[in-house]
């Protein structure tokens, strides 16, 4: 008994009240019924479940296909450490994501259809077809860390790792393909609703606004993945790949930024930035998180060589994409519907659940897979520099 309260902390317990308050949310959404588990309306029918599981879920997931795009198909070897760590980020995403569409959809039993029923016209058939492929493609480039301590059988294990070996370059083409278009993709779902989206958010080139904007924030949540296995797991990560990767945010956020600005004034929208009204507030705060702050400090070569100045300023970057995603799906519609939507708490207690349990999942592998460096033995918080030699964190 003393074992077992021994191994309680703070923090294993908070995610078991959280599993379980979303278990009983669940309970709620599949069997009381929409009513009860969430506050949609016909005028707002996408709220917290669509606009941070699906719409968060998929663009924070965009750092995998760029580290395999990198490693494997323009040979920058350098970025292998990070490799596996950023596919198994995004896997873990995509299947919050799947899990996310069962209590998203009205009738969740019939998820399996797009696979079956084909509809070429519908934008959300595509986004349901991509997502669906891509996160097979993201479950074959995982298996071989899940292989190598599962399958006990050395010629078996040795087979499947020379098979998916020949294929590998195949699904890397496959998955840069097919996430480049169901992240576009999501943002023409709302090219059907002009007119009901505020124009500060509406936009023809929703699709380039919506892959522009993905790739800096998968990359800016990688790092703050990789910054924290460091300081909790005893990952060993050289500290020149994250400064490496924070220019090529700030290069990605310059150039989104520029998009934004040229598409407002073509669009005859920035006078609504300039009003007073909530909408304009939510505008700037996403400008300031997602933009002008990052763009501010990443500058900075300080925040840059200081892993966390750099934490912090990623973690600006995805509240500010966060806030992007979610004024799109929520404030852009409310505005023009009156809805006035607030998540009813189970909507809240479901998505806290199944980001607990992608974090325990990553968790878990980490600890037990081969999926990043680690030191054999418990070490202070340190980085490695680039000659090999432990750097001061």
């Amino acid at each position: 008994m003393k074992a077992l309260i021994g191994k309680i902390t703070l923090w294993r317990a908070v995610s078991t009240i959280i599993l379980a308050v979303g278990a009983y949310a669940a309970y709620l959404r599949f069997f009381e019924g929409w009513v009860v588990s969430t506050n949609l309306t016909d005028a707002q029918p996408w709220g917290l479940w669509v606009g941070f599981g699906t719409l968060c879920g998929v663009g924070l997931s965009a750092g995998g296909f760029c580290i395999a795009a990198a490693v494997y198909l323009l040979g920058m070897e350098r970025y292998r450490p990070l490799l596996r760590t950023s596919i198994l980020l995004s896997f873990l995403g995509y299947c919050s994501v799947c899990v996310g569409m069962l209590y998203e959809l009205g009738l969740p039993w019939r998820i399996w259809h797009p696979i079956i029923y084909w509809n070429k016209h519908s934008v959300l058939f595509d986004v349901s077809l991509c997502v669906m492929c891509y996160t097979t493609v993201l479950a074959l480039e995982f298996s071989p860390s899940l292989v190598e301590k599962a399958i006990p059988w050395k010629g078996l294990r040795r087979w499947y790792l020379k098979w998916q070996h020949r294929i590998l370059i195949g699904l890397v083409m496959a998955g840069v393909l097919l996430s480049s278009m169901h992240q576009s993709y999501l943002g023409g779902l709302f090219l059907i609703a002009k007119g009901k989206v505020h124009p500060l958010w509406y936009s023809p080139y929703l699709t380039t606004l919506f892959y522009l904007s993905a790739i800096p924030a998968g990359m800016a949540l990688l790092v703050m993945v990789l910054y924290l296995c460091v300081r909790s797991l005893q990952a060993k990560i050289e500290y020149s790949l994250l400064q490496d990767l924070s220019r090529i945010m700030m290069i990605l956020l310059g150039v989104y930024a520029v998009f934004r600005a040229l598409d407002l004034v073509r669009n005859g929208a920035t006078h609504y930035a300039f009003m007073m009204n909530k909408e304009a507030g939510y505008f700037w705060l996403e400008i300031v998180l997602f933009l002008a702050a990052p763009l501010a400090l990443l500058s900075w070569r300080k925040v840059r060589d200081t892993p966390l100045y750099l934490y912090w300023t990623c973690a600006t970057v995805v509240m500010g994409f966060m806030a992007n995603r979610l004024n799109v799906s929520i404030t852009a519609l409310d505005a023009m519907s009156g809805a006035q939507y607030v998540p009813k708490w189970p909507e809240i207690a479901l998505t806290m659940a199944v980001l607990t349990a992608g974090v325990i999942a990553f968790r878990l592998a980490v600890l037990y897979l081969d999926i990043v460096p680690r030191y054999e033995e418990p070490k202070e918080f340190r980085w490695l520099a680039s000659d090999g030699a432990v750097a001061e964190a």
